[in-house]
């Protein structure tokens, strides 16, 4: 559950966000302050494990390209909160044949 983590657990600094040409403590502000925006829309009995995706999802959907430099952090945070709202409201996909779980 979301209430048994820390967000400080989840911050950046500029030595987390990997090489950004000089630009590492914009990159890790931009992200812990998207971190901080959408931290609130997790529901409290959120599973930790879902949590913990959504924020590397997250992480790796804003760090494939420049737009962490080039969009303000108000379009930053709006995208972020819209792709957690979606993320939070989307029916969990149904397990394969494979991967059904066993009683």
């Amino acid at each position: 559950m979301k209430a048994l983590l820390k967000i400080q657990d989840y911050l950046f600094s500029p030595q987390d966000v990997g090489d950004w040409d000089g630009e590492e403590e914009l990159v890790a502000d931009q992200m812990n302050a998207i971190y901080h925006a959408i931290w609130p829309q997790f529901p409290e009995e959120t599973p930790t494990g879902q949590v913990e995706t959504l924020l590397s999802q997250l992480w790796q959907q804003l760090s494939a390209d420049t737009l962490l430099l080039e969009a303000s952090e108000d379009e930053l945070i709006d995208w972020a909160q819209t792709y957690i709202e979606n993320q939070l409201s989307a029916e969990p996909e149904p397990l394969d044949d494979d991967e059904e779980e066993e009683y």
